[in-house]
């Protein structure tokens, strides 16, 4: 009789800005503050850039993959089913699709993508192999949507993947809560796709690599 498989077992990749890039996921205005209302979303801004800040200090990469729309780079997938105004929504240049203040700094790198998956619709992977990285720092909005399609994907194809929690945060969804959207995306990720780790946890552990 073969053996049990058992529950999977709980992760936690290296976290080092010279083996991995920081990843923000739409930290756009619109998931937030239009059409897609996210009641933590300033939240999860603030406890991205703080670890960004401390990432560049120690020399690391980030990256910013977002959903921005022109004439040539229309929405893919089944996206405009369910959002049909999305394309004008988030189309170059518009209010909704900017950057929150303070998100991006000089020497980060755009990656601009055209649905929920920055795998499927972006080149993040290729970005991430250029550059010789092995592991995603992922934080962004919304956590059940782009987010999670994102780090599924990433694993799925051979990137190892850390999740901060607390630089994430949902929508409203169905029966549930923002909070609990949040919560239900981030204990499945960290049950077969992620390790995870707090804004804390990760500036610590930068800083503590830094030192050596």
């Amino acid at each position: 009789m073969a053996e049990p498989v058992g529950r999977p077992n709980v992760v936690s990749y290296a976290i080092d800005p010279r083996s991995a890039a920081l990843v923000g996921v739409d930290f756009q205005v619109g998931f937030g503050h239009g059409f897609e209302p996210v009641p933590h979303a300033d939240e999860a801004v603030a406890n991205f850039v703080a670890p960004a800040r401390a990432w560049r200090e120690a020399g690391g990469t980030v990256i910013h993959v977002h959903t921005t729309y022109t004439p040539e780079r229309v929405p893919t997938g089944r996206v405009t089913d369910f959002v049909p105004g999305i394309a004008g929504a988030l189309s170059e240049g518009s209010p909704l699709a900017a950057f929150y203040d303070g998100m991006v700094e000089e020497g980060d790198v755009l990656v601009p993508k055209t649905t929920f998956s920055a795998v499927l619709s972006s080149d993040l992977s290729g970005e991430l192999a250029r550059r010789g990285f092995d592991t995603a720092v992922v934080g962004g909005l919304t956590t059940p949507i782009c987010v999670q399609t994102t780090v599924d994907a990433l694993s799925m194809t051979g990137t190892k993947v850390c999740l901060v929690t607390d630089a994430c945060a949902s929508q409203p969804m169905g029966g549930l809560s923002a909070e609990e959207a949040h919560d239900a995306a981030v204990q499945r990720m960290g049950y077969l796709f992620a390790s995870v780790a707090t804004t804390a946890e990760l500036v610590g552990r930068v800083a503590a690599g830094s030192r050596h």
